[in-house]
């Protein structure tokens, strides 16, 4: 099956919903679960499904990414029985080079399916946190003799406007499909994860093309449905968690903690490369005497002088004596002085707080972010890369500080619903 399958793996997306934390990366990159990036989830899956030729389409902010992936070492695609190629847009022809939907990313590589010719394309994508053998789902799909099978879970009806949509007959044939729609038929929702006959891939991604479509949710796959191809749904049953928006992301994390099968990336087999940024070289976590952990997951290089509550810290964190981290992420190397405390927040790479500061807050907070409301309602803070957070400075709920801002020990407290800028 490993040379009869090629993949396709979709890691290009801007990730405007997470705010600052994609502002300079790519969505799949950002850090997950301490030692992790959301991709290791869906790259390990192909590994652990004997899965071998992989193209990985990149597109906005890729540096960090392509650094991480290197030549595909960690997740056992290197070498001459494996592949990981790296696939950004076309240059040179102007605007349009640059992927415009799912479905012209692919479009856009028709190439590697000609040189490969494989009988069957998977496509992923890069930012879903779960758990899949996609053997079973291939083997589904050749079963069926059907042109393409989707992956699908119920989901919850009001998040029914965040997918594409599933209708079935009984057998599991898809009979429609609604992409994001106001008023749902059903809460069958796609789960991006998508087997092709190749063949039929290429004859419509060609014609969608000529057509304009650019996107498997909205021209795809109605297009196909309209000619009476044979499409059917996978039915998956399990974790998986779209961390596309600020909530989402922290609430994957904090699931991290509860110890469950249903989320357990070492139980999972999954894989990351910890040789980007030396994480293999770190010591082991230290916790000092005195100092308090508990239901968190602490990554190798932290150090830990004083309370880190149902939390996840990234590798190399430093907790100050009398600190208090609680319900809260904190990413690569971000130091936390003496007495801070960091409240139910979203602390991204190299940040620095300051000794007695506080950053959000335990306490309901009824007014959302100002700028974005949409996207940061719940009362979580968002501090980006490379901020400093000044002695003594008071941050409250649902504030954004933008990476590299720095915010002097004399600022005023920063109410609820702030964002900070250069």
């Amino acid at each position: 099956m490993s040379r009869s399958t090629l993949v396709m793996l979709l890691a290009g997306g801007r990730g405007s919903r997470l705010d600052i934390l994609a502002a300079h990366r790519a969505k799949p990159a950002v850090p997950f679960g301490g030692l992790y990036r959301i991709i290791d989830f869906a790259l390990s899956n192909v590994m652990n499904s004997g899965l071998r030729m992989v193209g990985v389409l990149t597109q906005y902010r890729p540096a960090s990414l392509m650094k991480h992936l290197g030549a595909g070492e960690p997740w056992d695609l290197d070498g001459h029985a494996a592949r990981l190629k790296v696939l950004p847009p076309y240059q040179g022809r102007g605007d349009f080079d640059w992927y415009s939907g799912t479905a012209d990313a692919v479009y856009q590589n028709l190439y590697i399916l000609r040189r490969y010719k494989p009988d069957y394309v998977l496509i992923l994508s890069g930012d879903h946190i779960y758990n899949m053998d996609y053997r079973l789902m291939i083997e589904e799909h050749k079963r069926r003799g059907a042109h393409l099978t989707i992956a699908a879970m119920e989901v919850p009806w009001e998040e029914t406007n965040r997918f594409g949509i599933i209708l079935t007959d009984p057998d599991g044939r898809i009979t429609g499909f609604q992409e994001k729609p106001a008023e749902a038929k059903s809460n069958l929702a796609s789960m991006g994860i998508y087997v092709f006959n190749a063949q039929v891939l290429l004859d419509s991604l060609e014609a969608n093309h000529r057509n304009g479509g650019n996107d498997f949710g909205a021209h795809v796959i109605p297009a196909l449905l309209a000619e009476g191809q044979k499409l059917f749904i996978h039915r998956f049953k399990g974790y998986w968690k779209d961390v596309g928006t600020i909530d989402s992301y922290w609430q994957a994390n904090m699931d991290l903690l509860e110890g469950s099968a249903e989320l357990n990336p070492s139980l999972w087999k999954a894989r990351t490369n910890l040789g980007y940024e030396d994480i293999h070289a770190m010591p082991p976590a230290y916790i000092a005497p005195g100092a308090k952990v508990v239901r968190s997951l602490l990554s190798p290089g932290c150090r830990v002088f004083g309370t880190v509550e149902h939390s996840v810290l990234s590798p190399g964190v430093t907790v100050g004596e009398k600190a208090v981290i609680q319900d809260s992420i904190v990413m690569h190397k971000s130091r936390i002085d003496a007495g801070a405390s960091v409240l139910r927040a979203v602390v991204d790479k190299h940040v620095w707080i300051g000794a007695n500061a506080r950053v959000g807050t335990m306490e309901p907070v009824p007014v959302p972010n100002k700028e974005n409301p949409a996207n940061l309602s719940t009362g979580i803070t968002v501090i980006g890369k490379g901020a400093q957070i000044g002695a003594g400075v008071i941050l409250g709920g649902n504030v954004i500080v933008h990476p590299d801002v720095k915010v002097p020990s004399s600022a005023a407290p920063v109410p609820d619903g702030a964002t900070l800028k250069n």
